[in-house]
């Protein structure tokens, strides 16, 4: 296990911290969009916000795919550059042993 200073610990939690909010925000949008067409197959409304399903779903498997691939490049520990799994608030990285927070 490789020893950081203090320094580079604090920069890595200020990164992690950072990386943390660009997950947020990437789901927020993309959690009410997966609401709103379960409202909508509930209510067998053909629309989600009243633009017809079959429109959105073509742009909405694009923006997945975006959110997916981004994920997976923005979802890395600060130090090692190890991918950091499915949690959303990991104390420590898996691979280095990196304190996150």
């Amino acid at each position: 296990m490789t020893t950081f200073t203090r320094e580079q610990q604090m920069e890595f939690k200020a990164r992690f911290r950072l990386k943390r909010k660009r997950q947020i925000y990437l789901a927020v949008p993309l959690v009410a969009w997966f609401v709103a067409v379960l409202v909508s197959r509930i209510t067998d409304r053909p629309d989600v916000f009243g633009v017809d399903i079959e429109v959105w779903a073509p742009g909405m498997l694009v923006v997945i795919l975006g959110a997916l691939i981004f994920s997976f490049l923005n979802w890395r520990c600060p130090a090692c550059d190890r991918y950091l799994g499915r949690e959303i608030n990991p104390r420590f990285c898996t691979e280095c042993g990196v304190e996150l927070r």
